[in-house]
């Protein structure tokens, strides 16, 4: 019966495998459980490795916080407030905080130490130092930094601790006693890595840029100013930069550059929009860098063209003063006074305050601060004096340049309110009428390139004055522990102030026009002009005043009219000589003076004045004087030119004079306006470049 038992083995083998598969799922029962109470031992570990990673983080940076609010002091002296730390307020002490439910404590050691008679090795023993030196101050301080917290309970493991959560970290960092906000601008070239790594630095050539010696073998210089025009010869920028060196015998190293630009700008006011924070006040000088205005509730402006400047969005917007704020941008008119007034043009000529929604022309003064151009104080012009063309090629003259500058300088910090022109004793051809300078020049040359240069000084805020009483003898203790940039070697280093090249910015004018010297006096046309040249004229006998004329504040840098009430301006003059003549030229006694503006709708190009029968120029950008050549003469002309405004017909207008003719197109040199002058002496004569509806006859 072999089939029967096959089948029954069969049978029997079937039930023995089907006892096996259940022996199988229960051991993959234990298996998978086992692996589950694994995994979540792993997932447990990680969790308590998260929350210590994250307990660290949080205490390095509780860390890092304390440490950078001692090495972020203003001051070196305790002040004895707790609104600030300074720098010998940085002293042992334990800081305990709580943060996320965690306790942290910070326990601070600090260590002074100071630098060795060889300046290179250091020592935290005082007793290793000459007797008299002074150590109040340490040179630096090492601070050890030990942060501590307990954190949650585990039943196993630890971490630099107990508990896991629990640990600790060590942070250490050297502090120099020197305030970080002074350390790149006017760290001293021995200071090595504290003032940042040293850069050569090519000083300007003379006479067109003029090094002024402020102390401890440092520099200051200005770059030649390079106006610019941007938009049809209507609207200016004016770049330049004000350089900070040291110099040795080998080099000279960089160490701070300010970097400024004048601009016009045609704008549109607008009242305050409620926000709180229509502009900005303006950027000031602290004596260790430029502090930016803040945001306040103001009235503001806008760019009315998107055909000028890129800065005039910021201009437009800042330049406008605030009741009661701790600086104006106008520093003769006082913030407690409220907004400076605006002013525009009528189709007369007259000023006439703006209103919100009416356009008016800006004039801004631009300082660079962190990457970014901020309306700074107006420019103030305290003093100018006007050069021959050989005066400062030699380094003698350079020198005693630098010295008037410096006088000039303090003076002015002794006495700002004192406006009467800074004397010297330069010695140079042409400061008196006893030296005169020559026409023709020792060269035999028929003409020479006159100069001239102003002293820029800014108002001293109270924090900078504060500076300078404390940390020099102008007045105060010279204890220079008390300043902010106690490492500045003289005041100086600390005063806002700028020697700037003005020759093509100013007007220049002659007491004779045309006779017997004549100084070119051009408009700044597409950036091509000649301004300060002497050159024999007329008679080419005689003598001669030259004036240079410049308004004082920021309009004199981009040289447009100023809108302003009563428009400030500085002359420096130079008395010549032509041929062997020692008396002027017999005037003729017959000038046509006034005034020459444009209307607001005429755009700002400042129009020039040519004359038929009288020698006619422009003493300032709002004036022009014509001399009649003959006295006999019955019929001289004056022509105005150099007006344009694009998609608009212009012609220049006046109630006083006869217009003869005038020409319009489409550009600068198509339009001009011809007057009969009269042929007796003439003033306050007015005349307006102004919008019309009608073409020339």
């Amino acid at each position: 019966m072999k089939p029967y038992q096959t089948l029954g083995t069969s049978f029997e083998v079937r039930r023995r495998e089907q006892g096996t598969t259940l022996l199988e799922v229960l051991l993959a029962i234990v298996i998978f459980i086992v692996g589950m109470m694994a995994l979540v031992h792993l997932q447990g570990n990680l969790t308590r490795s998260s929350t210590d990673a994250n307990l660290r983080t949080v205490a390095a940076n509780f860390a890092e916080e304390l440490i950078e609010e001692r090495r972020a002091f203003e001051k070196v002296p305790a002040d004895g407030t707790n609104t600030t730390i300074e720098f010998q307020e940085i002293v042992d002490q334990t800081i305990t905080e709580t943060r996320g439910g965690i306790v942290y404590t910070a326990d601070i050691d600090v260590e002074n130490y100071y630098f060795d008679e060889d300046q290179e090795t250091v020592t935290s023993n005082v007793g290793d130092l000459p007797s008299e030196w002074d150590t109040s101050v340490p040179d630096f301080k090492h601070v050890t930094m030990t942060v501590t917290w307990d954190g949650s309970n585990f039943d196993t493991g630890s971490t630099g601790g107990n508990r896991l959560g629990s640990g600790s970290l060590v942070v250490t960092q050297i502090i120099p006693s020197i305030p970080p906000l002074g350390t790149a601008q006017v760290a001293s070239e021995s200071d090595g890595e504290l003032g940042g790594p040293s850069v050569d630095y090519t000083p300007g050539l003379n006479p067109d840029i003029i090094a002024i010696q402020i102390g401890d073998n440092k520099f200051k210089e200005s770059t030649t100013p390079e106006p610019v025009v941007v938009r049809r010869d209507e609207l200016m920028e004016t770049w330049f930069d004000v350089v900070t060196y040291s110099t040795t015998d080998s080099n000279s190293v960089f160490i701070r550059r300010e970097e400024f630009v004048a601009i016009s700008c045609d704008c549109t006011l607008r009242n305050p929009s409620g926000s709180g924070e229509d502009g900005r006040q303006p950027t000031i000088w602290t004596g260790a860098e430029y502090a930016e205005g803040e945001f306040v509730a103001k009235q503001y402006g806008e760019s009315a063209s998107n055909q000028q400047s890129q800065y005039c969005d910021v201009c437009c917007r800042d330049h406008h003063d605030t009741a009661g704020g701790p600086n104006s941008y106008i520093p003769d008119s006082p913030s407690s006074s409220g907004n400076h007034p605006h002013y525009s043009r009528s189709n007369q000529g007259a000023l006439q305050v703006v209103s919100a929604g009416s356009d008016y022309v800006e004039a801004c003064r631009m300082v660079r601060k962190d990457g970014f151009f901020r309306v700074a104080q107006d420019f103030t012009l305290e003093s100018q004096l006007a050069f021959p063309e050989n005066y400062l090629d030699e380094s003698g003259e350079v020198t005693a340049y630098s010295d008037y500058v410096k006088a000039a300088v303090v003076e002015h910090f002794q006495n700002p309110s004192n406006n009467d022109p800074w004397a010297h004793n330069l010695s140079y051809d042409g400061r008196d009428t006893a030296n005169p300078t020559d026409l023709p020049t020792g060269l035999l040359q028929d003409s020479q390139q006159l100069r001239s240069r102003g002293i820029y000084a800014d108002l001293v805020s109270t924090q900078l004055q504060a500076n300078l009483l404390n940390c020099f003898d102008i007045g105060g203790t010279g204890d220079r522990t008390q300043c902010e940039v106690p490492q500045a070697g003289s005041a100086l280093e600390l005063y806002p102030f700028f020697d700037v090249q003005v020759t093509q910015l100013a007007r220049w004018s002659e007491n004779q026009p045309d006779d017997p010297i004549d100084i070119t006096n051009e408009e700044i046309a597409n950036n091509g002009y000649s301004r300060g040249v002497a050159e024999l004229a007329g008679t080419g006998q005689g003598t001669s005043v030259g004036d240079s004329k410049i308004e004082d504040g920021n309009y004199g840098l981009v040289s447009i009219a100023p809108n302003l009430s009563s428009p400030a301006y500085s002359d420096a003059y130079i008395y010549m000589r032509a041929g062997l003549g020692t008396n002027p030229p017999q005037p003729t006694g017959k000038i046509i003076s006034g005034t020459l503006v444009n209307s607001n709708q005429a755009g700002n190009a400042v129009a020039s004045v040519t004359g038929n029968g009288a020698n006619c120029t422009r003493p300032t950008n709002t004036t022009f004087q014509c001399v009649l050549d003959d006295p006999l003469l019955v019929s001289p002309t004056l022509t105005v030119s150099n007006y344009y405004k694009r998609n608009k017909l212009l012609v220049a207008e006046s109630g006083d004079l006869t217009m003869t003719g005038c020409t319009q197109g489409g550009n600068l040199s198509a339009n001009s306006t011809t007057f009969a002058l009269p042929t007796t002496t003439t003033s306050n004569v007015s005349i307006v470049v102004n919008v019309t509806t009608a073409t020339c006859p």
